[in-house]
């Protein structure tokens, strides 16, 4: 392609798509994990945790995975803190 050429579609390099068509999110690999967690932290009473057994979360870090549940309850307007032992991390709703 000499200097100066452009594809048929009018951009050198790629192509181009609406905006309008694209999804706005992604789904993680921890998506369905964090959909039960929310699940159970939704329907958790106050004064109460989630339980999550670390042996159930199997190649996921504490780390990984609290950043993974701070992300997903800012998604959908929940405060949350978190806690961890050696067998278990716990999620319950932070306080106003």
């Amino acid at each position: 392609m000499a200097k100066g050429d452009k594809k048929e579609n009018g951009y050198p390099n790629y192509g181009r798509a609406l905006i309008s068509g694209l999804k706005k999110s992604r789904k993680g690999k921890h998506h369905d994990l964090m959909g039960r967690i929310l699940e159970d932290l939704k329907k958790s009473a106050p004064s109460y945790a989630v339980r999550v057994p670390l042996s159930d979360i199997k190649g996921v870090s504490v780390l990984n995975l609290r950043s993974a549940i701070v992300r997903a309850a800012h998604k959908v307007g929940i405060s949350v803190s978190t806690s961890s032992d050696d067998e278990n991390f716990y999620v319950w709703k932070a306080q106003s």
